[in-house]
């Protein structure tokens, strides 16, 4: 994987878990768990790329 798309994803990666973060914050629970399929489908697409 190259530099480029690895912090594209750290970048993408922390917005969700910010997002969800501060949904929390607000009080709206379904609207902060929204994020976890995302994250979900990011850890299943670059499980093959792991060294």
């Amino acid at each position: 994987m190259n530099r480029l798309v690895s912090v594209i994803l750290v970048v993408f990666v922390l917005s969700l878990v910010s997002f969800g973060t501060w949904q929390l914050f607000l009080g709206n629970f379904e609207a902060a768990f929204s994020a976890a399929p995302f994250l979900l489908i990011i850890y299943f697409f670059l499980k093959p790329w792991r060294k």
